[in-house]
């Protein structure tokens, strides 16, 4: 299971963009965890698609959580999936991924 401890809104945006992007694999992931590299690129991608969704979002002032503009939570997205795929040997995965958009 992931786990979001600093900042626990992540993982809430996380769940509700897995269902409106229909990515059931990453709700998966979340649940039982990242087993692999693969698993690893494949929720860094997610992760990218759900923050272009978010801002799409705010554009067409869509609530999501309560809100119509959750691109301020960019940072904090970016230091939990960081710092998770850090500690699971990932960095370097999250770091192309990244560096790809």
């Amino acid at each position: 299971m992931i786990q979001f401890k600093r900042y626990p809104h992540v993982k809430d945006l996380i769940i509700h963009y897995t269902t409106t992007l229909n990515e059931s694999s990453i709700l998966l992931m979340l649940e039982q965890g990242i087993k692999d590299e693969h698993d690893a690129t494949k929720f860094a991608q997610f992760v990218w698609q759900m923050i272009g969704q978010m801002g799409t979002d705010s554009e067409e002032s869509i609530n999501v959580l309560g809100r119509t503009d959750n691109t301020d939570t960019i940072p904090d997205i970016d230091y939990e999936i960081s710092l998770h795929l850090a500690n699971l040997g990932y960095a370097e995965i999250w770091d192309k991924v990244c560096d790809e958009q």
